[in-house]
Formats: C-alpha cells, structure tokens, sequence
C-alpha cells in the first residue's frame, strides 16, 4: 500500500479523501437513506452502517467498521490502496495525475481518437440502452440522434490492441469539440455488477465540457443551460431548450471556460452538495450564471423530467 500511496500524489490522494462519504457509498451500491445504510461487511439486518456527513466518513455499531472514502472503495471492492484511488476516479469523473518510478521515462497518454471513432461509427442501441434512454429517462430520439450515442453488449478496449476497458453492456457517449471533431468517448454501465464504475473514461483524459457543437446553433442572447451530467444535459435537450454539461469547473482551463462567458447562462443544481458546490466554482468563473431552483422532491433536472415535465409536454 506503501508503494501505491507513492505513485499518487498527496494532493490527488487528499481529493479522492474529500469525496461525499454518501455519494461514494451509492456509486459502490449502498442504498443510503438518512445518512444510513445496510451495513455490507456483516449480515445486517437493520442499517447499522452510519454516515457522519460532517466528518465524511462511515461507522458501523456493531461490526465497528470504520474510515473514509478510499476505505470504503478499498474493503467494499476488496482492492489495495492505488487500485481502490483508481476506481474512485474513474467513478467520479476525476483524472488522476501519476508520479511514475524515477528509473521509468514517463509516457502520455491520450485518448485514440481513431479507434473511438470507429466504435461509434454506427451507432446502435442495445436493449438495456433503449430502456435506460427511453423508459427510464424520457429522452427524445431526435436528442439520442444528435448526440450520436451508440452502445456495446461486449467489453470493448479503448485504444487500439488493448485490453477491455468499457464494461457492458454500456452506453457510449461521444465527447466532441466545438466544431464537432471527436476528442473523447465516455462509457455509462448499464449493468447491475456490483463494484463496476458507473462511469469510465480513456486512460490520459481530460476533463471536457459535454455537447460544445450546440454553440454554434445559439441566437445572440439566447438562453444556454449549463448541466452537471450528460444525464441531465440529455433531458434538458429533450425538454427543448440547448444545454451543455460541465462535470467540474475546477478542472477546465481558461480557454475551456472562454467560450462561454459572454453567454446567457441558465443552471438547475443537483439539490446536493456536490451540486452546489459545481454551481458556486462556476459562478466564480462564470459569473453571469443564472440559478434556477428544481422543485423540493427532485434531486436533479433529470429526476424532474423523467417524472413530471416529459408527462406535461405530451399533453
């Protein structure tokens, strides 16, 4: 562990160790409900596992299991210190900086583009794909067309010779530039495998805003809707109004925020802390940013599409 915790620098270790103890406990499976839940490493009958929001850690009563983030990934998963890190990086969309061994040259990484292309080239939907986009969130055909998302039913690799990289069956989302080049290809796991990221990303990726062609489609003050996810990015497109994703405005570059600061900005948070926390870092960049507030029940825009307005736009 000694030696994984070397490989990683302090700094990446300690934003891995400040994600939501709740948010990482969803995305590893746990149903949490009142900052509580099924304690996974004793038979548990009654939640006994305890989330302490404030502290950012777990406890259990009565197996008295205990620790932070990394240490839920770690014993949940049963992975060593570097691996437990990785996977909560992939699974939050966070791109991990590596310091490789002294007598090892470094080597960059980006994404292949080419080989990306060609997995999407013709997009088709699988059957978990087609009940996640249109049962589940309600999007609008004509958004899943543009968007160009296609899926796999069979782990694919994500450069040219590699090893499978993308779980199945998953969702494959395409990352393009503002002049619509392809520069990355998100997988989203429609499976139901415990311990399998949700979301993964190429080895070398950057972080990147979701959906920049509709820039180029915008009138002279017209409203543009910022977003958390391409989950909601994709149900505000369907409910007919142009949106972009941003997953963390801490992580893009000035020449990423550049082309949007003179633009007529329009946000719904996640009503969670994550959520605000994206709102107020890109309001502090962007401060022309309009704050629209979701109706209480509603966790995210998504939520609130898939159950309510999708229904009302109908009628």
């Amino acid at each position: 562990m000694a030696q994984d915790q070397e490989m990683i620098p302090h700094d990446e270790i300690n934003r891995l160790r400040a994600l939501p103890i709740e948010q990482v406990a969803e995305r590893l499976g746990l149903h949490v409900s009142r900052h509580k839940s099924l304690c996974p490493f004793h038979p548990d009958r009654h939640p006994s596992l305890t989330f302490s929001v404030k502290r950012n850690c777990y406890h259990c009563f009565v197996c008295g299991g205990h620790g932070g983030p990394i240490d839920l990934a770690m014993k949940l998963l049963n992975k060593p210190f570097g691996e437990a890190c990785r996977w909560l990086a992939d699974a939050h969309n966070i791109v991990l900086d590596t310091v490789q061994p002294a007598q090892k040259p470094e080597r960059e990484y980006k994404p292949d583009t080419g080989w990306l292309q060609g997995l999407i080239q013709y997009p088709m939907l699988c059957d978990e794909a087609n009940r996640w986009l249109y049962d589940e969130r309600h999007i609008d055909p004509r958004v899943v067309r543009w968007c160009g998302l296609s899926s796999i039913t069979s782990p694919m690799p994500c450069y040219r010779g590699g090893r499978p990289f993308y779980d199945a069956p998953s969702l494959l989302i395409p990352y393009r530039d503002a002049g619509g080049q392809l520069v990355n290809v998100q997988g989203r796991y429609l499976g139901k495998a415990d311990g399998v990221p949700r979301f993964r990303f190429p080895r070398g990726s950057q972080c990147h805003i979701y959906n920049l062609p509709v820039l180029g489609m915008l009138h002279e003050g017209e409203e543009l809707f910022v977003t958390e996810g391409v989950s909601d990015c994709l149900a505000m497109l369907s409910a007919g109004h142009k949106a972009i994703a941003i997953p963390s405005a801490t992580m893009l570059k000035d020449e990423d925020i550049a082309p949007l600061r003179n633009l007529n900005l329009h946000m719904y948070p996640d009503q969670d802390l994550p959520g605000e926390r994206l709102f107020l870092d890109l309001r502090r960049r962007l401060p022309q940013l309009v704050r629209h507030q979701l109706p209480a029940r509603f966790k995210d825009f998504g939520q609130w599409w898939a159950e309510e307005l999708c229904k009302w736009k109908e009628d």
